[in-house]
């Protein structure tokens, strides 16, 4: 029965596994589960965890609580009944257009680190389960020193004065109901007495930790849950994770890091030169290209992958960023079994005005050929038949051209003149798109 569960066709681990936060302490099911309303009103409330119909937080709930919650028992349940939660499509989606979701990636991972079928046989009749979790997704908080044009303020703290200009100019139905900030949350949850004794009682099951924005690398209890794991003598057995703008890099966290297992970087990089910085303002591109070569010459218990986000401005653009990065020719940055050599893709759904089914037709089409060709001319043996290869590839331009967003342009391009106007910055130059 345990083993029909786990290889299932509708399993996740991470239900059984895995607890994910977003930046303001609301818990999700985990970060693709709560981008599942994407296509359907914009909603960010999907995948949020509840218990009797009311969001948990971290401010307010226990790790203890949160772990066997209405939302997390019923999730389970319904994978072990065979079916797809309603949280989890997303993932479910993409496999169908032959994408390589994070359903896929995961599974593929825990299954080889954890026996799975001993942690699912711990599930009582009711869905719950005891709470040794070894995989935590952190978003602590919004501090951050970048307003990447698909962020928010609930994401980046940098975005709250320009959120503050821009959104009452907005006049798109869209962009009025879209506003993606409660002004109201409490971000500084992370600093709260329950959350770290919450925490700090699970150091000893944890086996990864993802870290997100904000920008983690700005945050200091970042750094203490850190310095915990490797004082109490458990950070040898555990894995890092992090999406990271990459603009900071002490040295001190370069000790800290190599106390652990392992540490995967991911550094958020979205289009080459003049183009990245437009979409990751203010960052510098000489400043970013700086910090890749330090982080490629660190010790071998630090691996790092260039991680895009695929979005309406840069996907026309994706052969430039795989040229300059292949030509920079780096020892440790996305090797094969990272993005295939090449770079990583992941899909920005929200806003959803940003993504790239909202591209005219004219443009997808070039964006298709655009990626045709680079598909052959980076072709070979480990390329074509690695699953973060020519599959995603592909399956991105399957994504795309599924379905026409074109509805959405009038929203596209008054959010980008507005955004435009308070930065002084001009979309039309930087990026050659028809919108």
């Amino acid at each position: 029965m345990i083993d029909s569960i786990v290889n299932s066709k509708t399993f996740c681990p991470l239900p059984f596994i895995h607890l994910a936060t977003r930046p303001n302490g609301d818990v999700r099911v985990c970060c693709t589960a709560n981008a599942s309303g994407a296509d359907i009103v914009d909603t960010k409330e999907i995948g949020l965890v509840t218990q009797k119909g009311v969001k948990m937080n971290l401010r307010n709930h226990t790790i203890e609580e949160v772990w066997n919650s209405d939302s997390m028992r019923n999730t389970r349940l319904e994978m072990q009944q065979g079916s797809i939660p309603n949280s989890c499509k997303k993932c479910f989606e993409e496999e169908n257009r032959g994408i390589k979701s994070k359903r896929y990636w995961e599974t593929m991972v825990w299954r080889d680190r954890l026996d799975l079928p001993d942690i699912v046989s711990k599930m009582n009749i009711d869905g719950s389960m005891p709470v040794n979790i070894p995989y935590f997704d952190l978003r602590l908080g919004n501090l951050c020193n970048l307003k990447c044009v698909m962020c928010s303020p609930h994401d980046s703290s940098s975005w709250i004065k320009d959120w503050k200009i821009q959104t009452p100019k907005y006049t798109d139905p869209m962009l009025v109901q879209d506003q993606g900030w409660d002004r109201t949350m409490d971000y500084t949850w992370y600093q709260k007495g329950s959350f770290l004794e919450s925490m700090h009682g699970q150091l000893e099951h944890i086996k990864e930790l993802y870290f997100a924005g904000g920008e983690p690398l700005l945050i200091p209890e970042h750094y203490n849950i850190l310095r915990h794991l490797v004082d109490a003598n458990h950070a040898k057995n555990c894995i890092l994770r992090y999406n990271s703008n990459g603009t900071e890099i002490p040295d001190h966290l370069l000790e800290l890091w190599s106390h652990f297992k392992q540490v995967k970087f991911n550094f958020s990089i979205d289009a080459y030169g003049d183009k990245n910085d437009y979409i990751r303002y203010p960052s510098k591109w000489d400043t970013i290209v700086q910090n890749l070569h330090k982080l490629d010459n660190t010790p071998d218990n630090i691996i790092v992958n260039v991680a895009c986000a695929v979005q309406l401005l840069n996907v026309k653009y994706l052969d430039e960023l795989v040229d300059w990065k292949v030509s920079q020719n780096f020892k440790k940055v996305n090797t094969k079994e990272y993005g295939a050599g090449l770079i990583g893709l992941h899909l920005v759904y929200l806003p959803s005005y940003l993504n790239v089914r909202v591209l005219p037709e004219k443009e997808k089409q070039l964006v298709t050929e655009r990626i045709h060709n680079l598909i052959e001319k980076y072709s070979s043996t480990e390329f074509d038949n690695d699953p973060y290869g020519k599959q995603r590839w592909l399956g991105l331009i399957k994504y795309m051209n599924d379905e026409n967003w074109s509805h959405k342009l009038s929203a596209t391009t008054e959010y980008l003149t507005i955004t435009d106007d308070t930065r002084n910055t001009d979309y039309r130059q930087t990026f050659d798109l028809e919108l």
